[in-house]
């Protein structure tokens, strides 16, 4: 079973103990980790964050931090270099500046608003060896992909991040999970493993959203 957990962005509030609690109350078994973004289980800094979730039973999946690679000011040294990191990327990036900023460490870029479409991010998977994180709003804010593209991504996603989400004409809102959101993540599951699966939900109920996740991947893989 793919491990399964929560984004620290479900929980902004929770320190990290409580963090830790969430998760394993719903049955996930670790967190992908915001840096920098002012959630709650960093306010005694990183390192003290960290020691209190492995305290607490949770694993770290990875962290995230807001750099953006192939823009040359991209600071990576704040994320921990014992776990993979969460970036984002560039519309259009040069990959030899991306494996010059990714040289020595695990990167993970993250489909996002204003990062590369699929194709593009498939061409800098190959010439760069970065992983990617398949967040389900981001696919859908580039673009998309259809089932030919989600197979040709597939062997470069590490992980994805699920959350239930509609287009209204005032912009996109978060809702509950439901099963369609799993779509591209079942897609790319059919052709690899990831490392993981976290929700993040801004919809008030992650715990929820992680219990559906978990029996949606328990009858579709």
């Amino acid at each position: 079973m793919t491990p399964l957990g929560l984004s620290s962005g479900s929980l902004p509030h929770a320190t990290a103990a409580d963090l830790a609690a969430a998760v394993l109350g719903h049955g996930g078994s670790g967190l992908d980790l915001r840096i920098g973004k002012g959630h709650a289980w960093e306010r005694d800094g990183v390192e003290r964050g960290l020691r209190a979730i492995a305290a607490a039973g949770a694993e770290v999946f990875f962290t995230g931090v807001g750099a953006r690679l192939g823009d040359p000011a991209a600071e990576l040294a704040e994320a921990p270099p014992a776990w993979p990191v969460k970036v984002f990327c560039v519309e259009r990036p040069d990959p030899g500046l991306v494996a010059e900023q990714a040289a020595g460490r695990e990167l993970w870029v993250e489909t996002h608003a204003g990062g590369p479409d699929v194709t593009t991010l498939i061409d800098l998977a190959e010439r760069t060896g970065v992983g990617l994180v398949l967040d389900v709003l981001g696919l859908a804010e580039i673009g998309g992909a259809d089932r030919h593209r989600l197979a040709a991504l597939a062997p470069h996603v590490r992980a994805a991040q699920v959350k239930g989400f509609h287009r209204t004409p005032q912009g996109t809102r978060h809702r509950p999970l439901e099963p369609r959101d799993l779509e591209p993540v079942l897609a790319v599951m059919e052709r690899t493993s990831l490392r993981c699966v976290t929700v993040e939900s801004r919809a008030g109920n992650p715990g929820a959203d992680l219990v559906l996740l978990a029996t949606l991947l328990k009858e579709n893989t």
